[in-house]
């Protein structure tokens, strides 16, 4: 898992940092989805496509619909939209909501026999 510091969450006078933890594959697809595409481990919680997708892991409206009756993924909390990203990715056999950005996350990523994207142990994160 891959420790990610969000952000400052203050009450009062009192903050803390909001910590989420995420699979290296969430990453290398959250890097090509709404990241910089080319550096492992960039991302934006709050990225809008012009296609509107929105998210790290850049859900469309309809889905994000589907999966908790909410649009706009990019507003969600961060732990929300990797809730989201875990229930599709389905342990690496759900890459193919993925599949446009593939080619970016290939070289983090391969298919397995068995069908399912996993961490390609040649790829250093």
């Amino acid at each position: 898992m891959i420790e990610i510091f969000l952000y400052f969450v203050c009450t009062l006078s009192e903050c803390h940092t909001e910590r989420l933890h995420v699979t290296p594959a969430a990453m290398a697809v959250a890097s090509c989805e709404s990241g910089d595409g080319w550096n492992y481990g960039t991302y934006d919680f709050t990225a809008r496509s012009i296609t509107d997708d929105g998210g790290a892991w850049q859900f469309n409206d309809k889905t994000a619909l589907w999966l908790t009756g909410r649009d706009h993924a990019e507003t969600w909390e961060p732990a929300t939209q990797y809730a989201a990203f875990v229930q599709l990715w389905d342990d690496g056999r759900g890459w193919r909501h993925w599949t446009a950005s593939r080619p970016c996350w290939g070289r983090w990523l391969v298919i397995d026999e068995t069908g399912a994207a996993v961490w390609n142990p040649s790829a250093a994160p």
